[in-house]
């Protein structure tokens, strides 16, 4: 049995269309892309919108599509729109429709929704099936009502299931990246260790080639002793360690890759460079879940942000950076109790980058003194107004503060934008980040089908 993967990257950052022209000659039996990520953070699942403009995400959805529709093989995507939810997937629909109606035909898509009932999570919790990931804290009812939407992420399961139902594009919900591409080959017999292999290998598209930058996409040729991975654009290619390389990716261990219905074991498989371009993988291994088991991800609106970028080149400043920032916070705080407001109803943080703006206490080069920082001061407050009157308020305080008593009230800070003030909108934290055991991998999603 052989059975071929044709595979891109994400929707929405593009591709090489050569090269998956020359992916399609190829025949694959299915067509599949990655299409969204928590990487973000929560305010994306939050508001319902997409990370990534609309225009990018339909003219990469709509070429996939045609292709895979020309060429017989059905098209799935997951994590629609980044986060997966109710909107996000519906988006997608209507780039789907549209495709359709640019081709001249009809299309049966499924749609396959991953938003969470909390009625159904508060028996969950009830019944201690609900467990935190990594270091976050246990969920509580208090946080499932209070998200503005939770969703699971799916495995296999749902997608195979809009498979068997006849679909021509499957658009899924939240899903975990391989099981976008295991789905086909699996209901096909592909032995599972393999299935799940091949897929992780190609979940990132051109992240296996040697040159990613080439956009070129990739397409495993799956049998029943392991597969084969290489690139379609023809000036590029796959080594051993391009391709082994990916098993890293979003992985906190290289060998051992735990999926919604079991875990990949990557630690004794052989990979052979065949020829200048294309590597052979076998002995990969796979232990299906005593239980099986979905991610939750839920967000939560905590407030309004505003923003104030401001470039501090003073070097009497910036040796005393720390004491500055702490006297700067206290100032501010004093405005802040002036205007009435409480101290739960808003919250300021610095980022100076330049500075141990990313790694904070850890940086190991703490004691470094830059020639310049950008400081980023970030307000969230209860509402955006209230945000917004804080910053200006911070702005002056802060570019005007004689600190080193040598400064005679000048400008401490050099602003990159006019206004300086930078409104965001709603903020969002992660209220759900857990993991919940199910008896049916199948039973915390729901497969519609439409027809365009």
């Amino acid at each position: 049995m052989s059975y071929k993967i044709l595979a891109n990257c994400a929707v929405g950052l593009g591709f090489s269309a050569a090269g998956f022209e020359e992916g399609l000659r190829r025949r694959p039996d299915l067509v599949g892309c990655d299409a969204g990520s928590a990487d973000f953070g929560p305010g994306y699942l939050g508001l319902g919108t997409d990370a990534k403009p609309r225009s990018s995400a339909a003219k990469d959805l709509s070429r996939m599509i045609e292709g895979a529709v020309r060429v017989g093989a059905p098209f799935v995507t997951g994590s629609c729109g980044g986060p997966g939810a109710r909107p996000h997937v519906d988006s997608f629909l209507d780039i789907a429709r549209e495709t359709a109606q640019n081709m001249g035909r009809k299309l049966r898509v499924a749609v396959v929704y991953a938003d969470q009932d909390p009625a159904v999570l508060h028996k969950a919790l009830d019944e201690d099936r609900i467990r935190s990931l990594g270091a976050f804290q246990p969920l509580t009812h208090e946080a499932i009502d209070a998200s503005a939407s939770i969703v699971a992420m799916m495995g296999t399961g749902p997608l195979m299931q809009a498979l068997d139902a006849g679909a021509d594009v499957v658009l899924a919900g939240r899903c975990a990246d391989p099981a976008i591409l295991a789905c086909g080959p699996l209901r096909a017999g592909i032995p599972a260790p393999i299935a799940w292999h091949a897929a992780k290998t190609i979940d990132k598209g051109y992240l296996a080639t040697t040159r990613p930058r080439e956009g070129s996409p990739v397409i495993a040729t799956l049998d029943d002793e392991g597969f084969t991975v290489e690139p379609t654009k023809e000036s590029e290619a796959c080594t051993i360690h391009s391709v082994a390389q990916v098993t890293l990716h979003e992985n906190p261990d290289p060998f051992r890759i735990i999926q919604p219905s079991g875990t990949l074991y990557v630690e004794h498989a052989k990979y052979e460079q065949i020829d200048d371009r294309r590597v052979r993988i076998t002995n990969s291994g796979w232990e299906p879940a005593k239980r099986p088991s979905v991610k939750l991800e839920g967000a939560r609106q905590i407030g309004y942000r505003t923003v104030m970028i401001a470039g501090l080149r003073d070097p009497r400043l910036l040796s005393r950076l720390d004491e500055f920032l702490d006297d700067y916070r206290g100032i501010v705080a004093r405005i802040v109790k002036s205007l009435g407001v409480g101290p739960d109803d808003w919250k300021m943080t610095f980022r100076p980058y330049g500075r141990n703006a990313i790694m904070g206490e850890t940086e190991p080069m703490m004691d470094a003194v830059p020639h310049e920082v950008g400081l980023v001061v970030d307000v969230v407050a209860k509402t955006q107004d209230l945000a917004n009157t804080i910053i200006s308020r911070a702005g002056p305080a802060g570019s005007r503060y004689d600190f080193t008593g040598r400064l005679g009230g000048g400008g401490n800070f050099a602003y990159p934008f006019s206004p300086n003030r930078l409104s965001l909108g709603p903020v969002f934290e992660w209220s759900v980040w857990h993991v919940m055991d199910v008896d049916d991998e199948c039973a915390p999603f729901r497969v519609e089908l439409v027809e365009v």
